[in-house]
């Protein structure tokens, strides 16, 4: 059974608001993003070496 669009945000909000009001699931998140951002900039760097110094 698919979910429809409504109820596919609904459910996002709720999941973000949760992640929002508990500091562990909070802290989980941002680790996770900045390990993705560091993960692209290395990306980038292996890409570009001379527009970077290397």
């Amino acid at each position: 059974m698919s979910i429809s669009t409504p109820e596919k945000r609904k459910l996002q909000e709720q999941q973000i608001q949760a992640i929002l009001k508990n500091p562990i699931l909070l802290r989980k998140l941002t680790h996770q993003v900045y390990e993705l951002l560091e993960e692209d900039l290395r990306n980038q760097r292996d890409r570009q070496p001379s527009y970077w110094g290397g």
